[in-house]
């Protein structure tokens, strides 16, 4: 089976990236709007799915790097969800806009990691957080999916720790 990959250069360290844009902005943003980022702006990309067409290759395979130094607890504005504790670090901005055009009668969004990973998707209807998903290290989230957009941050366990990891998502139960 063929797997589509979606592969983003991206940073060792993704805060140096905002980093940079702040020092260029510092003549024309005040220094508290440096550090306040729009929502919805990911790191790596955004990504629209519809169901069914949108997966000749499943799973479909997105790459990125955890971590950050903002309390996952904070972005899901919750400490704990139905399918997980809010744990672990997180860059202010999602790693990923997710934006499913239909609804989703079944979707499954799993990470894959060397490391301990942790995951925050806000989308709507909530947030839900986990951090360990069916006896593995790594994070995941399964079910019916309503249509809209999902912000998806995965984090690690230490502040300012970066892991790489692989988003798979997939139709298939």
């Amino acid at each position: 089976m063929m797997r589509q990959v979606v592969r983003r250069s991206h940073q060792r360290w993704p805060w140096l990236r905002w980093a940079a844009i702040g020092v260029l902005g510092m003549g024309m943003v005040s220094l508290p709007g440096i550090a306040q980022f729009p929502p919805t702006t990911p790191i790596f990309e955004q990504v629209t799915l519809s169901p069914g067409r949108d997966f000749r290759d499943d799973p479909i395979v997105l790459e990125g790097v955890s971590g950050g130094s903002i309390p996952a607890r904070q972005v899901a504005g919750r400490l704990d969800t139905p399918t997980g504790a809010c744990l672990g670090f997180v860059e202010r901005a999602p790693d990923y806009v997710l934006t499913l055009t239909d609804f989703f009668d079944y979707l499954s969004l799993r990470i894959s990691s060397p490391e301990d990973t942790t995951l925050v998707v806000r989308g709507p209807g909530g947030s839900w957080c986990n951090d360990d998903y069916a006896g593995s290290k790594n994070p995941g989230l399964v079910g019916q999916w309503l249509a809209g957009t999902y912000e998806i941050w995965v984090g690690s366990y230490r502040d300012r720790a970066y892991h790489p990891y692989q988003i798979q998502l997939s139709q298939i139960h």
